[in-house]
């Protein structure tokens, strides 16, 4: 059987789908007081940005998947990472970012290179976002916090599934998933602490 997050899988908000403002806050000032979490999920990739939401670990669910041309596109990225997270009246962000080698599993041939210069360019992404909802005008964009968590492996895991499943890989599904995965790392803190990214000017 597939995982619940694969099968119930969302389309993208239209005008008439997204709730009214007041709704919103009615729903986060409920969420609050009970001390629900609601959390974003990021899968950043040089191309694709896999999104995913959570409310306090419960099945994440996949949302979509974003492309962009790397560096060249990343405001507008960010842009629309704050959007999603409004929509799903989300609290918190959390960006993926694949943990580095240690000096062991590095050789002469610069093996594990690689996933240094990704954990670099995840982490510097994460702190756009926290200056964007450090700068934002919107009140709940401006509350919204932003963490990192290990993402390391999260695509093979979710191709994995994917495949038990019975499903595709086409998409974004890949990247989407393993957003999902991402936050249920985050929830159950199976890959140790998320660290809390403060923006430039915090």
């Amino acid at each position: 059987m597939s995982p619940s997050w694969f099968s119930q899988r969302r389309a993208p908000f239209t005008d008439a789908q997204t709730s009214s403002s007041s709704l919103e806050d009615e729903l986060r000032a409920a969420r609050r007081a009970r001390g629900d979490v609601i959390a974003l999920g990021v899968d950043y990739g040089a191309r694709r940005v896999g999104l995913a939401v959570s409310n306090g670990g419960a099945a994440p669910r996949p949302l979509r998947t974003l492309t962009h041309s790397g560096t060249a596109t990343t405001t507008s990225t960010v842009r629309a990472i704050l959007d999603v997270a409004l929509e799903e009246c989300c609290d918190r962000i959390v960006v993926g970012i694949p943990v580095p080698p240690g000096r062991a599993a590095k050789d002469r041939r610069g093996r594990g290179r690689g996933a240094v210069q990704m954990h670099a360019v995840c982490a510097r992404f994460a702190g756009e976002v926290a200056d964007a909802c450090a700068r934002s005008t919107n009140a709940e964009t401006k509350a919204l916090v932003v963490y990192t968590y290990d993402e390391s492996r999260t695509s093979k895991e979710a191709s994995e599934r994917i495949a038990t499943s019975g499903g595709s890989n086409e998409n974004g599904a890949l990247d989407s998933a393993s957003a999902a995965i991402l936050l249920e790392r985050y929830f159950d803190g199976s890959y140790g602490e998320a660290k809390l990214v403060k923006a430039a000017n915090g």
